[in-house]
């Protein structure tokens, strides 16, 4: 049982938008940041993000090729 668990760093508002463009092509418009101080990230994207992918790499990762909104969430 040595699992080794990757410690997450806490991300701002900002560094979380940046991120889910980066990563997942997802744009998040000012107006809609403030849902990342009422929801926490997991809740909001886990359960949406296999409906923006467009499939999976050859590691099972999910590819991200077209921009959505956070309006789509």
């Amino acid at each position: 049982m040595n699992e080794k668990r990757e410690i997450k760093t806490y991300r701002s508002i900002d560094e979380r938008v940046e991120y889910l463009y980066k990563s997942k092509k997802i744009i998040v418009d000012d107006e809609d940041k403030h849902y990342f101080s009422e929801r926490n990230y997991i809740s909001m994207i886990n359960p949406y993000k296999q409906f923006f992918s467009t499939g999976r790499n050859n590691k099972g990762k999910l590819i991200y090729e077209k921009n959505t909104t956070s309006k789509n969430l």
